[in-house]
């Protein structure tokens, strides 16, 4: 299979969403990642919690490919993005004390990804870039090392939201 998509994860509560994507609006409760990342989907997000975080899924990859959106919200929220995909990206947005909004750091391809995996001490699945990016999304939103082919995002619960 090929991947090809887009995750917003916002350090944030789940009641925030209605107002941050405020063009959407909630349809459905209760899909699973392999709803929210089928291309039934269309123009939809899918939207899951794994506190601290919201993760947006958008098989439109609409955050990936215009930074715009991310960068705003960076001034308010912590930010990071990725790009499920051969061509793996991986994008953090500052927010801190010293400095809110912009881009902190960018891992993009697979080099940059076994770089960022050797430097966090993962020892790389294979070399693939969506299973790199599936460790970096592990590393960085659910605090997890895994050796492991799978990911943390098949045990949550998702929204639809749609336009």
């Amino acid at each position: 299979m090929a991947w090809n998509i887009g995750l917003l994860c916002i350090k944030t509560e789940l009641n925030k969403v209605d107002d941050i994507l405020d063009v959407f609006y909630k349809s459905e409760e209760g899909l699973h990642f392999e709803d929210v990342t089928s291309f039934l989907m269309e123009d939809a997000l899918g939207v899951g919690e794994q506190q601290p975080w919201i993760i947006i899924v958008d098989t439109q990859g609409r955050f990936i490919n215009d930074v715009s959106f991310p960068l705003q919200l960076s001034k308010q929220y912590k930010v990071k993005t990725f790009w499920i995909s051969e061509k793996l990206i991986y994008r953090d947005y500052y927010f801190d004390f010293l400095k809110k909004g912009g881009l902190k750091s960018e891992v993009v391809g697979i080099d940059e990804g076994l770089k960022y995996l050797n430097s966090k001490g993962i020892q790389a699945i294979d070399e693939w870039g969506e299973t790199i990016i599936f460790q970096i999304i592990e590393n960085e939103i659910f605090n997890r090392k895994i050796t492991k082919y799978g990911t943390s995002l098949n045990e949550i619960e998702y929204l639809k939201y749609e336009l």
